[in-house]
C-alpha cells in the first residue's frame, strides 16, 4: 500500500455533475480532489456524447438572452422563446415516470434548475443559443415551450473543457488513470475515504466526505444483461466506455439503497452500422439519435412495431432503442417519403440510405416483404381531416390499426421513399442510488450514510422515460448542493 492523502471532500469522476459538485465544494473553502478512471483525452463520462444543453424552467426570451450577454439586440429581437413553467416540467416528470419519480426530488430537480443554470453562469460557463432545437417561421427562429433553447457553448465537449478550465482556477486537483477501488469507512461506518488504483498501484486517499459522480454500468456486459434482461449484453453501449457501475458497486457494499429503474435504460435509435461497432471503441460524437416521427418504423420483416408519433420528441426517443432491440435482428427500418425529407434532422445528412421510386421496389430492395402491404394499410388508417402541426401534439392519427401512430400521421405516397438503417445505441442505465435532498446516500433504512454523496447518473432518480436534457440539469442540481454538503462535512 502506497502513501496516504488528505483531502476534505473526494469527488469520483470527471463529468458534468462530478465538476459542479467538487467547484460547488471549493466554493465552500475545502480541498477537493477529483478522481477520474479514464486518461485526460478520453475524461467527462458521457457529457462529451451530448450537445451541452440543459433543461431548466424560464420565462421565456428575455430571460434566456440574459445568459448570453454578447448577443446583439437584432439577434435577439430574431428568436421567439416561450416561458418554460416549472410546473410543466414537474407535471412532466410525474408523469412519464408514472408517478414512480420521488416527488421530493423531482421538486429540488425541477425548481432548483433555473438557479443552478444562473450559478453555472457565476462561476463562468458560457452559453449559446441551440439553433438545432429551433424551427423557422416566417424570418424568425423559434422553439417549442418544452423545447430547450441553449446549451453550453460548445456542446457536452465544451461544457466540460469550461468546467475543467474553472476548477483548475479554483485550484481543483484532477487525477487521471486513477480508479476508485473501495469506500473506506471508520469505526464509525462513516465513510471517510477512498482506496484507488493509479499508476503507482493502491493506496488510500483520506477525507471528510465523498461525492460518487461516476455514472452508471452501462459498459458492463455482465450487470446489462443481469439487470437489463436478456440480450442487452449484446447492445452497443453509446456513450463512455468508462462507466462500468465501480461507483455503484462501492456504494452498495457498503450498504446503500438501490432506487430508480434498475430494469430501464436510455437507449436511442442510431445508424445501424454503428450500433453493430466493437465494444470498447468510441462511437464517433457526429452519430447522434435518429428519430421517426415524420415517417414510419418496420421491422427487417417490413411489420411497424411501435407508435412513432406517441410523443414530442424530447418525450420518447429515449426509448426507441429498446423497442429496437426486441426486433429481429435487432434492427429497424425508418421509411420517409418526398414530403418530409427535406425536414429531416442533420443527423439523417449523409447517413447511409436506400432510395426507391415506389414502395414495392423499396420492399424488394430491403427484402421486406410484408412493407407493402405495411404502408397500404397505415396510409388507409390516416386520419387527414385533422390538420397536419409539426410544432405540437396535434392528434393527427391513424384508425384501426396496431400499432397506431398517434399524432403526425400522414400517408406515405411521393417519391421518392428513402430507408434509413437503425440499431439500438445505449446511453445510460436508470438504476442508481437513493439520496435525499442533500444529495446524501441512504442505505437499505433509509438512514443517512455518513460522509456519503451522490450526483448525476449514479443517482437513482428515472423511470420508464426520460426527459431530453435533463440529465445535465440533474447533475448540476444535485452537484451543486452535493459538493455545498459534503463540504460543510
Amino acid at each position: 500500500m502506497g502513501k496516504s492523502l488528505d483531502y476534505d471532500v473526494i469527488v469520483v469522476g470527471a463529468g458534468s455533475a462530478a465538476l459542479a459538485a467538487a467547484i460547488s465544494a471549493r466554493n465552500e473553502r475545502a480541498s477537493v480532489v477529483v478522481l477520474e478512471k479514464s486518461p485526460r483525452d478520453s475524461m467527462g463520462g458521457n457529457c462529451r456524447f451530448t450537445d451541452g444543453g440543459l433543461r431548466f424552467w424560464h420565462r421565456g426570451r428575455a430571460e434566456i438572452v440574459e445568459f448570453m450577454p454578447d448577443m446583439s439586440e437584432e439577434e435577439a429581437q430574431s428568436i421567439i422563446i416561450p416561458e418554460y413553467a416549472a410546473d410543466d416540467w414537474y407535471n412532466k416528470l410525474l408523469q412519464l415516470s408514472e408517478e414512480r419519480a420521488d416527488p421530493r426530488l423531482a421538486e429540488l430537480l425541477v425548481t432548483e434548475s433555473n438557479p443552478t443554470v444562473r450559478w453555472l453562469r457565476d462561476q463562468g460557463l458560457q452559453f449559446e443559443l441551440a439553433m438545432g432545437t429551433a424551427f423557422r417561421v416566417g424570418d424568425r427562429f423559434t422553439w417549442r415551450p418544452d423545447g430547450i433553447p441553449m446549451h453550453s457553448r460548445g456542446g457536452g465537449q465544451g461544457l466540460l473543457s469550461q468546467l475543467c478550465s474553472i476548477a483548475g482556477q479554483k485550484g481543483i486537483e484532477i487525477l487521471y488513470q486513477t480508479k476508485a477501488v473501495k469506500l473506506i469507512l471508520d469505526s464509525k461506518a462513516k465513510v471517510s475515504g477512498v482506496t484507488i488504483l493509479g499508476k503507482e498501484g493502491f493506496r488510500d486517499i483520506r477525507s471528510k466526505a465523498v461525492v460518487l459522480a461516476c455514472g452508471g454500468f452501462e459498459s458492463n456486459r455482465e450487470w446489462r444483461a443481469k439487470y437489463l434482461g436478456p440480450g442487452w449484453d449484446l447492445v452497443r453501449p453509446r456513450g463512455t466506455k468508462y462507466n462500468t457501475g465501480d461507483g455503484l458497486r462501492m456504494a452498495l457494499e457498503t450498504g446503500a439503497q438501490p432506487s430508480g429503474h434498475w430494469s430501464g435504460c436510455h437507449a436511442i435509435a442510431i445508424d445501424y452500422d454503428y450500433s453493430r461497432i466493437p465494444e470498447g471503441e468510441d462511437i464517433p460524437l457526429v452519430i447522434n439519435r435518429r428519430d421517426c416521427l415524420l415517417g414510419v418504423q418496420v421491422n427487417v420483416n417490413g411489420m411497424r412495431f411501435m407508435d412513432e408519433g406517441k410523443d414530442l420528441r424530447n418525450y420518447m426517443y429515449a426509448t426507441v432503442g429498446r423497442q429496437i432491440i426486441q426486433q429481429p435482428q435487432g434492427m429497424a427500418w425508418q421509411i420517409f417519403d418526398g414530403k418530409v425529407t427535406g425536414r429531416l434532422d442533420s443527423d439523417y445528412r449523409n447517413a447511409p440510405s436506400v432510395t426507391a421510386n415506389s414502395i414495392e421496389e423499396l420492399a424488394g430492395k430491403l427484402r421486406a416483404p410484408a412493407l407493402t402491404r405495411t404502408i397500404d394499410e397505415f396510409n388507409a388508417a390516416v386520419r387527414e381531416e385533422t390538420p397536419l402541426n409539426y410544432d405540437v401534439t396535434d392528434g393527427r392519427g391513424t384508425v384501426g390499426i396496431t400499432p397506431p401512430k398517434s399524432n403526425w400521421a400522414q400517408k406515405i405516397d411521393e417519391p421518392p421513399f428513402v430507408a434509413y438503417g437503425v440499431g439500438c445505441g445505449l446511453t445510460f442505465t436508470y438504476g442508481g442510488l437513493k439520496i435525499n435532498t442533500e444529495a446524501r446516500v441512504l442505505n437499505g433504512e433509509g438512514e443517512v450514510i455518513p460522509g456519503l454523496f451522490a450526483t448525476g447518473e449514479i443517482v437513482g432518480f428515472w423511470h420508464n422515460i426520460y426527459t431530453g436534457a435533463g440529465g445535465i440539469t440533474l447533475g448540476a442540481v444535485f452537484g451543486r448542493v452535493a459538493g455545498a454538503n459534503a463540504a460543510a462535512e
